[in-house]
This record gives structure tokens, sequence and C-alpha cells, in this order.
């Protein structure tokens, strides 16, 4: 399947460009160059293949704008996500949960690892700022499923 290019989440309003992100130097997976757009995790399988596909994307710009995934924590079960390619088809994700992990406890494989199910998993930042580590505190990850 083909690399994912437009994110849409009808009920927060997203519609955001897909950018192709790797790892940090931390080691975690890299994070997009703006505020505006996700990112996918290239390393994975690509959204509609069986697996887990991952993106991401900012909470905030850091002097308080909302970033393409402040209002993320809204989404609930049922709710649809789509996924449009880069070659123009539009896959359909149903959110299954939403879960916030303090960041030492996020489970890694259960988010990239799973593949019992072509799944689609949004990450973004949650809880409090911590200038020190230069994070949030939490992380707040949505598990969806394809239909």
């Amino acid at each position: 399947s083909e690399q994912p290019a437009r994110l849409r989440i009808p009920s927060l309003g997203v519609d955001a460009h897909v950018q192709d992100v790797g790892i940090a130097k931390s080691g975690r997976m890299a994070v997009p160059s703006n505020y505006t757009d996700v990112g996918w995790y290239r390393y994975g399988p690509a959204p509609g293949s069986v697996g887990s596909a991952v993106l991401d994307g900012h909470i905030d710009n850091g002097f308080g704008l909302g970033g393409v995934f402040r209002r993320l924590g809204e989404l609930r079960p049922g709710d649809e996500i789509l996924l449009e390619t880069a070659g123009g088809e539009e896959l359909r994700f149903v959110v299954e949960e939403a879960s916030v992990y303090e960041v030492a406890d996020v489970p890694v494989d259960r988010i990239f690892n799973r593949n019992d199910a072509a799944r689609l998993n949004l990450i973004t930042c949650e809880g409090v700022w911590d200038g020190e580590s230069r994070s949030y505190s939490e992380r707040l990850v949505v598990y969806a499923v394809l239909r």
C-alpha cells in the first residue's frame, strides 16, 4: 500500500498534510517539522496494511498556539479518521480507544508492533511541559482500526 498524503478527522476539523518521519537523535520517533502537518513513521507499515501505522503531531507550537493534534483527546470510540494515500485512495479508520501514558510508560510494542489488523495509531503530547527534558510529561495515544 502507498504512503499517506492527507489525514482528515472530521469531528475535530483536522485536515493535514502528512510528512514522512524517521527516528530522532533521542532514539524516539521523530516529529513533523511544523505544527500543522502530521508525521508518518516511515519504518513501519503504510496505513491500510496489516500492522500498526503510526502518525504523530504537535499539540501546540511552544507558544500556546494550537498544533494539529491539540484536540486529539476529544476523540471517542466510533469516531472516524480518514486517510488519503498518495494515489488518492481514501482509507477509513474507526477509533477503538484513547489512552494517556506517562512518558516512561508508553507501551512502544503496543503502538508500533501489533499486527493483528490494519491499525492506525495517533500520538501527541499531554500533561505538563518540562523545560529540562524539553518534553511534555505524558503521551496521548488514539488507537484506530481499518473498517
